[in-house]
């Protein structure tokens, strides 16, 4: 990465430099007024982007004065500025800023020993073009037959540092801009006026002092003034933006994922307005991801691509990411830091030279680049998310080395847990108490009605983390990525089933087939504890997912399937809004803060102000709380007790009923007869 060597007070902050011409080349300013002695101001229009201008950002200094030449000047007072160019500057004469003869001398002498071969700006081959200028009017001369924008950059940035020890051989003149903030619906971040009446119409040189530490650039300013003049500020820097392909709610600045799923991130950078004024440019997007998600490589269906759009419309209207493809041989990419630790940078898109990358971008492109990062079991939960960001690093000197930094622009990816609590009906595990030793699983569902099983690895402390999603085969044997977890569950089952009913001498090898089919489905499994805690579930997605019970525990019918969803909004700045929990027909809305209370949000829900805090808390948490009932099992009579005894009552009482109902309706029906 190139550094400059020389950062010096002459770097200043902004971009390019505005270059017109000395005499005759006057450029075409839009709004001004006629050239007059009386009015003569400058308006230094801003560009978003750049730092707010400050009422001492200029240095001012007059390198030449003269008399406005009004020979070709049409009569009357209606003129507009591209009238302008008809007519210059004459009686060129050294400008209150080198006055003294001494940096008058110094200044011709060392233009003079110029050699163009050792000096960038000047052409090798050609002689000095110095070599016959003893006045101001001399080198006014050489100024306006060497107009191009490389001779004219030169010349200012030789102006600033070229005397002995770095100074510059002019004095700046004491005048103070006035600052004016504009409203939003103008394209200016604000305006800087400088009133030069005082001094009187010539050649001015304005340097930008400003020098910003992660937003740098250089600026350099020869204006002829003769008027009020407005200089739309071409000086820009690049900008950088990264967003998230189809996030949640239609925002690009925020996401909700879980572990394992895809998120596809896109880097937009654009262009200074003087990228054409530079030789070289390097362009590097220094990306940083949280510790809950990896960047993608080697993944064909997931790949890193690179474009060049002629413009904004262009890339909108590209979503298919099929042109202005940059062949990967124009860029290098490098992966820096660890997912476990806090990186600068964790991918780095470079182009050494974007001059040379094709195709071949303009001040007007779009550089885009899109890659895929995946959600992995560090992913924080909560309304913190997980914060992506990313800096452009850029040229920022169009006549040296040096580079810039843009601010960071972030984006969100947040997911979301279970924290489930099992209980029983009765009193004994109930509430406060809780039901150990129930075992379950949980999957999910996608569009097509695939079902996927969320799979567990066990950490040191004891709890469980969720690494992933199994799809269940629907082959034998299963595909690759795929697993018959159905049939681990029905193992267990009938494991358990010949468990109960093999005789006595034989329950040791059916318990040990029954701790093998359990030890199969260990994977998947999720067991409540002495006080009914299922581990926490972390790093769900939206949508609608089943816990189903695998293991029931003993004197407890087998619940119905637990069936949930989990929905969030997130606002267009990103940041979570709020999480919705639907389970058994009731609906729980969590909001951001117990502030933002507001009746409507809750979905018909009446929360009561001292329960707002607890949604808060948990919002924050990210594990969205609730509690899964067994039913107790009824106890059934056994075999000689009086309940059966009961049934042998009754059933012997109905008989004798029927057998004498049948008795006399025989009697009756012979004596009719």
């Amino acid at each position: 990465m190139r550094t400059n060597k020389r950062i010096l007070p002459r770097l200043f902050s902004l971009a390019l430099v505005f270059l017109l011409a000395l005499t005759a080349a006057v450029p075409v300013f839009a709004a001004n007024t006629p050239a007059n002695t009386e009015n003569l101001k400058i308006t230094i229009h801003n560009n978003k982007g750049l730092p707010e201008m400050t009422e001492s950002q200029f240095n001012v200094y007059q390198l030449f004065s003269g008399t406005p030449n009004r020979d070709s000047i049409p009569s009357g007072a209606d003129w507009d500025a591209s009238e302008w160019n008809n007519w210059s500057l004459a009686d060129i004469q050294w400008g209150a800023s080198i006055k003294e003869k001494d940096a008058q001398d110094a200044l011709i002498t060392a233009l003079k020993a110029l050699v163009p071969a050792n000096t960038a700006w000047l052409d090798a081959a050609a002689s000095n073009p110095f070599k016959k200028v003893s006045t101001a009017a001399d080198l006014a001369a050489v100024l306006e037959n060497n107009k191009e924008n490389k001779f004219m950059q030169g010349f200012a940035d030789f102006l600033m540092k070229g005397k002995e020890g770095g100074n510059s051989f002019l004095t700046a003149l004491e005048i103070t801009g006035t600052v004016d903030k504009k409203n939003t619906e103008t394209t200016d971040d604000d305006i800087l006026t400088y009133d030069l009446t005082g001094q009187g119409t010539g050649y001015y040189i304005f340097q930008d002092t400003n020098n910003p530490k992660d937003v740098t650039a250089v600026s350099e300013y020869i204006v002829a003034v003769m008027g009020t003049q407005d200089i739309d500020m071409k000086a820009s820097i690049p900008t950088v933006d990264k967003q998230i392909v189809g996030g949640a709610n239609g925002t690009t600045e925020g996401d909700v994922a879980g572990v394992s799923d895809y998120v596809q991130f896109k880097l937009i950078g654009t262009l200074p307005k003087n990228f054409a004024d530079f030789e070289t440019y390097e362009y590097i997007f220094h990306d940083t991801l949280s510790a809950g998600l990896t960047y993608v490589n080697n993944d064909k269906d997931h790949p890193l691509t690179v474009h060049v759009y002629a413009d904004k419309t262009a890339m909108e209207a590209d979503t298919a990411l099929s042109q202005g493809t940059v062949p990967e041989a124009n860029y290098t990419v490098s992966e820096k830091g660890s997912e476990t630790e806090a990186p600068i940078c964790n991918l780095e898109v470079k182009f050494d030279d974007l001059m040379k990358i094709t195709p071949e971008p303009t001040a007007a492109s779009y550089i885009v680049v899109t890659y895929y990062a995946r959600v992995n079991e560090n992913a924080v939960i909560g309304s913190e998310g997980n914060p992506n960001e990313v800096y452009l690093e850029y040229s920022n000197d169009p006549h040296d080395e040096g580079t810039g930094k843009t601010k960071e622009e972030k984006v969100y990816v947040y997911a979301f847990g279970l924290d489930l609590t099992k209980i029983g009906s009765d009193t004994a595990h109930g509430e406060g108490n809780g039901l150990p030793g129930a075992g379950f699983v949980l999957s999910k569902k996608d569009t097509a009605g695939n079902t996927y099983y969320a799979k567990f690895a066990d950490k040191e402390d004891g709890s469980k983390v969720l690494t992933g999603w199994v799809k269940q085969s629907a082959t034998e044997p299963a595909s690759e990525g795929e697993f018959n977890v159905d049939k681990l569950i029905q193992d267990y089952k009938d494991a358990k089933k010949a468990l109960v009913e093999t005789k006595e001498a034989e329950k040791t090898n059916a318990a040990d087939t029954l701790a093998k089919a359990k030890d199969a489905l260990k994977d998947y499994l999720l067991e409540s504890g002495v006080k009914g805690e299922i581990p926490d579930i972390t790093g769900l997605d939206e949508g609608d997912y089943t816990l189903k019970e695998v293991i029931v525990p003993d004197g407890y019918n087998s619940m119905d399937d637990f069936e949930l969803r989990i929905e969030a909004d997130i606002n267009t700045d990103g940041t979570l809004q709020k999480v919705v929990y639907t389970h058994g027909g009731k609906t729980t809305t969590y909001l951001g803060t117990e502030g933002a209370y507001d009746a409507a949000e809750y979905v018909g829900e009446t929360v009561p102000a001292d329960e707002r805090a607890g949604r808060v808390k948990h919002f924050e948490s990210g594990l969205l709380p609730d509690t899964i009932v067994n039913q107790k099992a009824p106890l059934l009579p056994f075999t000689g007790g009086i309940g059966t005894l009961i049934f042998y009552v009754l059933g012997i009482a109905l008989i004798a009923g029927a057998v004498t109902y049948l008795v006399i309706s025989s009697k009756k029906r012979k004596k009719a007869e």
